[in-house]
């Protein structure tokens, strides 16, 4: 089965596409913005530029929590360390996701301009990781599972984030039947035209999702200040 692709036509649309599809607390409809459409729908750790075979992307996190201890207590689960990695950059196999569909629309738009984004609806995988899985028994799995992390860092809980695990790393998702919705995929994607971004922003604006918000920190804060601004500075 192919996943099932439509273009946002008005920001009315939005409404309905989203009435249609919940979250139920991240074992519904799971949702993520990319700022280009056409990007591939993988983990950063999957994509050409990073990918190790043989697991060996699982090590790097030793590498990197190694020097984090530096900056940060770190917690104590595997998962629990990956997840904090990938929020602060690292290339690793969890793809970040968002139980707000409101959110998925700010990452689809609020880069690239020029370019269409995309929202991708996503139906929750049938199996999730514990939070307490060893690195040897993920080692040893296949294909993509959920992870609804624990509170571990204010983005988390401020994006409503939760992650699918792909093993490997460049493992996509399998499009296949909805298990609860008929004659529909289980991988929806909305399409965002270049020309409806800024409106988006806007509607998202209106109902409190931001950059300050989405990034409860300093960075995210000023980089609010500074596109409220830019809009200032441009003709009516």
């Amino acid at each position: 089965m192919d996943m099932q692709s439509f273009i946002l036509e008005t920001l009315a649309d939005l409404h309905l596409v989203f009435r249609g599809y919940r979250s139920h607390d991240g074992v519904g409809s799971l949702f993520r913005g990319q700022a280009n459409s056409a990007w591939e729908l993988l983990p950063k750790a999957g994509r050409r530029e990073y990918y190790l075979p043989d697991n060996r992307d699982l090590g790097r996190l030793h590498a990197w929590c190694k020097q984090a201890v530096a900056y940060s207590t770190l917690p104590g689960r595997y998962l629990e360390k990956l997840a904090l990695a990938q929020h602060h950059g690292l290339a690793t196999r969890l793809l970040d996701w968002s139980k707000n569909p409101l959110v998925a629309c700010y990452f689809a738009c609020g880069e690239q301009p020029s370019n269409d984004g995309a929202v991708y609806i996503y139906e929750a995988p049938k199996q999730f990781f514990s939070e307490d899985i060893r690195l040897d028994e993920i080692e040893k799995e296949e294909g993509v599972f959920g992870y609804l992390p624990n509170a571990i860092a204010p983005r988390i809980l401020s994006q409503k984030g939760l992650f699918t695990v792909h093993c490997d790393a460049k493992q996509p998702i399998e499009v296949a039947h909805s298990r609860t919705l008929k004659d529909r995929p289980n991988l929806i994607q909305m399409v965002i035209p270049a020309k409806l971004k800024s409106e988006v922003l806007k509607l998202l604006g209106d109902y409190g999702i931001d950059r300050s918000v989405l990034f409860p920190d300093l960075d995210g804060l000023s980089a609010d200040v500074n596109s409220r601004t830019a809009n200032m500075r441009r003709p009516a």
